[in-house]
């Protein structure tokens, strides 16, 4: 059972830390996190907290001064004017359960992150079932190319843009729908990328999805903007009672879409049409598939929203070449490719299957490792993961990632296998995978490894005893 949100909201917040400045933060050292602890240090507060382990996130907060501890620990609350907590952390944590007995405020991630962001004149909000980290990572390399200094909150590691600063007028953030995060938010304009099923832990089903949506569209209010994905209906009706402006992109259809769209090894090249009619450059793309180009358009509409220049937004998509995890390139093993994707839910494993369909070489084969995540999730799309799956051309299955469930459905790796077919089977531990990788690959085969858990481990296990650059 995750912890809720908490819903103080930007005024409470403020008036319940006049004149306090010590901030604990659990699990530290978790993307979104971390990028917070930075801001809220640079605006003087006096900031540390805990993890469970050592990782990117608590590397950049070290070398950036601020004490980070390893463990969870309820005697080091005891200072803290307040707990900033993350919904990863189970309900029983020592920090968490120390603070609410002691009195201590405690602020969710959300929560605590609109207070932070509140005194930024432009908020970009990006939402959507699938793209949001990709269509963030996007927005800060064209923003940074533009010089504006924006602070950015992005559920990925940012490989190429420059670290946020906070120095500028904009921050850019993703908004996740799960228990309602989004909804602390304010943003001035709000991005919808598509709608759909997903988090059925917290969602009983599309329609509460969809209500979520149209709440988070309203958020702007009358004079802020929507930016909507034209071509994905669900998202379309969340925005039709909105008091704001609303814009839309779409790869063929919107105020900003492609023309002279054509694609090279994956990659998509297309000249954007602006709502007037008028063109940009063409935009040369480094990520693949389809979608990438969805998302390309999403963040030129956004950017080109708050002012920035066809330029800097040319400069910034043609020089994008990805955010951590999202189809992020390893490496070679036995002479085939090896890449790393978030994918876990059904439209997102077929869109990255489909990419790398298209980068795949001509008598190569398309490898698929998969970890499910959650058993929800699982029982709810088995279906439709089993059919996603198969276009790969052999998958390997790994145990679900549990996250904050038990298993108590029944739902297994061997279960997925089979599934999806003859085609996969479900070696075990990540050695065994890295084993099996390590007999079947061939050069010229592409392998995708996928899932939003722990499942990129499996580089460590094949660099340590297969690896070839």
């Amino acid at each position: 059972m995750a912890l809720p949100n908490t819903s103080h909201g930007v005024t409470k917040i403020a008036a319940m830390l006049t004149g306090k400045k010590k901030l604990w933060f659990i699990g530290i050292g978790g993307i979104h996190m971390a990028t917070m602890a930075l801001l809220a240090a640079k605006k003087g507060y006096v900031v540390s907290g805990s993890d469970r382990a050592a990782g990117e996130g608590t590397a950049r907060l070290l070398a950036a001064g601020i004490p980070v501890y390893f463990g969870h620990d309820a005697a080091r609350v005891i200072d803290a004017d307040a707990v900033i907590y993350t919904l990863a952390i189970s309900p029983d944590n020592p920090e968490y359960t120390a603070a609410q007995r002691l009195g201590i405020p405690v602020f969710s991630r959300a929560d605590f992150l609109a207070f932070l962001m509140h005194g930024h004149p432009v908020r970009i909000g990006v939402a959507g079932s699938h793209g949001k980290s990709t269509v963030t990572a996007m927005l800060a390399e064209i923003f940074t190319m533009a010089g504006r200094a924006p602070s950015v909150f992005c559920g990925a590691p940012l490989r190429h843009a420059a670290p946020p600063t906070g120095e500028g007028r904009e921050v850019i953030f993703e908004a996740c729908e799960y228990e309602d995060s989004f909804l602390r938010f304010s943003p001035t304009l709000a991005v919808i990328l598509n709608v759909g099923l997903d988090h059925v832990d917290y969602f009983p089903s599309l329609d509460a999805v969809r209500s979520s949506f149209a709440r988070y569209a309203s958020l702007v209010g009358g004079s802020g903007t929507v930016l909507c994905n034209a071509e994905d209906a669900t998202a379309l009706s969340c925005v039709q009672n909105s008091d704001a402006r609303v814009c839309t992109f779409g790869v063929k259809t919107g105020d900003y879409h492609a023309d002279a769209l054509t694609f090279d090894q994956g990659c998509g090249r297309f000249v954007p049409v602006l709502p007037d009619g008028s063109h940009l450059g063409q935009i040369v793309l480094r990520v693949s598939g389809r979608h990438n180009v969805a998302n390309a358009l999403a963040a030129l509409a956004a950017a080109h929203l708050c002012g920035v220049s066809g330029g800097a937004i040319q400069n910034g998509l043609c020089a994008f070449r990805g955010a951590g995890r999202r189809m992020e390139y390893r490496g070679m093993l036995r002479g085939a490719r090896l890449f790393d994707d978030y994918a876990h839910h059904p439209a997102e494993i077929v869109a990255t299957l489909a990419a790398a369909r298209q980068m795949l070489g001509e008598g190569g084969r398309l490898f698929a490792v998969f970890q499910s995540h959650t058993y929800s999730r699982t029982a709810t799309f088995f279906g439709e993961i089993c059919d996603a799956l198969r276009q790969a051309d052999r998958v390997l299955v790994a145990d679900i990632y549990a996250a904050r469930e038990s298993d108590t459905l029944g739902m297994s790796a061997a279960m997925i296998a089979a599934g999806v077919g003859d085609i996969a089977s479900a070696p075990g531990d990540l050695s065994a995978i890295a084993a099996t990788l390590s007999r079947e690959l061939d050069a010229g085969d592409l392998c995708v490894v996928m899932g939003a858990g722990d499942i990129d481990r499996l580089f460590t296990e094949i660099f340590t005893k297969h690896f070839t650059l």
